[in-house]
């Protein structure tokens, strides 16, 4: 919807939103747009009046319509879900990689441990073959309970 400013005036706000002069006419009255919804408390302030602008405005703006602004809105509700939605996942994701960086460093101590381990049967294995033993003979000893 147009308005017209009273003279000296160039901006207002409503609601924290701010509406300065877009056209002027010849007269040196300046106009501007403002959605139709404020339209009763810039028409409460002295001076303000609904106006139809000079010659070579812009179009007004778009009238209301609730199945658009309903559809706006779950839009961006559904926008905002996923956003945290995303959100959560990256931290799940984020504790994910920080066990299998775990899993990981384990894994290396364990092959280094197997590799030690394997090093030891090998070591053994000379001494039994130095020691002129026959490997089939040994008997595998249990450790008491």
């Amino acid at each position: 919807m147009w308005f017209s400013f009273p003279p000296g005036y160039e901006a207002i706000s409503v609601e924290q939103q701010q509406f300065n002069v877009e056209i002027t006419d010849t007269a040196g009255v300046g106009y501007f747009r403002a959605p139709d919804h404020f339209a009763t408390k810039i028409l409460a302030l002295q001076g303000f009046a609904v106006a139809t602008p000079p010659e070579g405005a812009p179009e007004d703006l778009p009238r209301m319509d609730p199945l658009r602004d309903g559809a706006i809105a779950e839009l961006t509700g559904t926008t905002e879900a996923q956003k945290r939605e995303i959100h959560d996942l990256r931290e799940d994701l984020g504790a994910m990689n920080a066990k299998i960086i775990a899993l990981q460093t384990e894994k290396v101590d364990l092959l280094a441990k197997l590799e030690t381990a394997e090093a030891e049967i090998e070591a053994l294995k000379e001494k039994i073959d130095d020691a002129g033993i026959d490997p089939e003979v040994i008997v595998p000893l249990r450790k008491a309970k």
